[in-house]
Parts: structure tokens; sequence; C-alpha cells
């Protein structure tokens, strides 16, 4: 049984004991972490087969990387179902009507249970969309937009990880931005991996991540995301970009985290044809700069 046969395998046992009320609160997070693991093994084993079929000398390789690529994408979708009814029952749980108030122990378990779920469905959307970039199958849907408004969005969706983690987060957009003709969701992936990238890896309190724009050269576009954490040595910043890699640095290793958010923002940045750099220095902090063409 294949990886991700064994995590579909696992979250259908886990939703058949929630509809008969046999599930033990206290074994929910650890088995929704083992499942992430699975997940996440699943993965590297469609890469590193991905790999193999390209070392081949002859066969219809294209055939089989569409069938795999086409089996990842139903076998993530069929793994959301029952994680969305976990994630419903959850909520049910959490429902003082449904069943009177939980003990605070309860409470506790419910909110990892919660928390876990979340990392999960996380989790599956960067597998979906490293599925899509490996495959040259991402959807590019153009339309005129500002980045301003690429901006409000990232803002929304990250100031409540920075209120969770004790982190500033400023956004510098000023007037007069290039306007873009690009896929503004897209957009809006990238710089929300580098900026919950940023945050996670800033210090407690003192944290500062700013994500200025301007523009150059008529229309380009340049968006930094700087922040002044952990940093990283130049052999880190060599290896960024590369699936599943994370560094050994106590900081970051104790955020638990997949490895696929920064190669999905340079996969993405590719396939908008932009620019992505990057400036690191340990214990001074990191600053990826991206580059996009606007409107001329």
């Amino acid at each position: 049984m294949s990886a991700l046969e064994e995590a579909k395998q696992a979250l259908t046992d886990l939703l058949d004991n929630a509809r008969v009320g046999n599930i033990i609160p206290i074994r929910l997070p650890s088995q929704i972490e083992a499942i992430q693991a699975t997940l996440l093994q699943a993965e590297k084993e469609h890469q590193d087969e991905i790999a193999d079929l390209r070392r081949r000398p002859s066969g219809d390789i294209e055939t089989v990387l569409q069938d795999n690529a086409e089996f990842m994408r139903v076998a993530i979708h069929d793994l959301k179902n029952p994680l969305a009814s976990i994630k419903g029952y959850s909520d049910l749980l959490n429902n003082p009507a449904m069943g009177g108030e939980l003990s605070p122990m309860q409470s506790q378990l419910l909110q990892v249970v919660r928390s876990n779920s979340k990392r999960m469905e996380a989790l599956l959307e960067d597998m979906s969309i490293m599925n899509r970039l490996r495959n040259g199958v991402t959807k590019v849907n153009q339309k005129m937009d500002m980045f301003k408004n690429i901006a409000m969005v990232v803002d929304k969706k990250m100031r409540p990880l920075a209120e969770e983690l004790n982190r500033q987060l400023e956004f510098d957009t000023p007037q007069g931005l290039p306007l873009l003709n690009v896929d503004g969701d897209l957009i809006a992936i990238i710089f929300n991996k580098l900026v919950e990238n940023a945050l996670r890896y800033s210090p407690e309190g003192t944290g500062k991540v700013i994500v200025r724009a301007w523009g150059s050269e008529g229309s380009l576009l340049i968006v930094e995301v700087q922040d002044n954490g952990v940093g990283m040595t130049p052999e880190e910043v060599a290896r960024l970009g590369e699936l599943f890699f994370r560094s050994d640095n106590e900081v970051i290793r104790a955020f638990k985290g997949s490895g696929l958010g920064i190669p999905i923002a340079y996969g993405l940045v590719d396939v908008l044809r932009g620019k992505i750099t990057v400036e690191s220095e340990p214990n001074i902090g990191t600053k990826f700069v991206v580059t996009l063409e606007g409107m001329s």
C-alpha cells in the first residue's frame, strides 16, 4: 500500500469512528499528526517516482506523469472530504448546545484537534498547488489588478498569525505603483508563503516583518519581504526552492512545517514569469525580493 493510500485509509477510519462516537480525544492529535506525516511521505514518493521516470531512456513518460498527476489530484480531493467532516464534528463538539459545556481538558484537546485539522487542510492545499506546478498544469487567470489590492488580501490572511505569534507586520504600498495584468490569487499565495515564513522565524515580541513595494524602470513592480529573524547561511540560501528542505536551526525546527512553502513561492513566481532573489545573514534576518512585469 502506498503512503497516499495509507493516509486515505487512516482518514476514512477516523471518520468512521467519529460517526459511531468511538473517538478517543486524547489520541486524536497524534492520529492527525501521523496522517500528516504519511501525506508528506506520499508527496516524496511521488516526486521520487517522477525523478526515476525522467531518468529512463525510453517509454511514454509524459503519459505516466499525467496519470500520476491525475492520481494525486483525485487523491487529494478525496482526502479533503473526510477532513471536512472531522472539522465539522469538531465545531459541533465546541457548541455548548450540542451537549453542554466542555471541561477545561476537553476544550484543550478539542482545540488541538481543530488546530491540527487546519494544519492538515493547509498541507493538502500545498500538495495540490505543488502537484500542479510540478506537472505544468497551473492555471493562470490574468486580469488587471493593483498590488495594493493584493497586499490587502495578504494582510487579512497573515494578520491573525502575526498577532498569535506576537510579531509586527507592516505594509508599505504607496500610490502610483505599476498596474498588473496577472493572476492576483497566485500572487497572494506567493506573498502569503513569504510573509508566513518571515513571521514564524522572527523573534517573539521584537520580530518585525515589512512588505515594501515600488515601481522601477517604468513598468516593473518590485516587492520585498524583509524580516529580522534567524536568517540563513549561504549554504541554506542555495537550497531554497528545494522540496521539503528545512534548516537544522533549532528555531526553525521548533515549528512543524512541510518544507513546501518556499518551493511553492518560487514555482509560482516562475509561472508568472517573474524573478525572485534573496539576501540573508544568520541572526540578522532575511529579505526576499520579487520582481514582476507590470502593464506598460
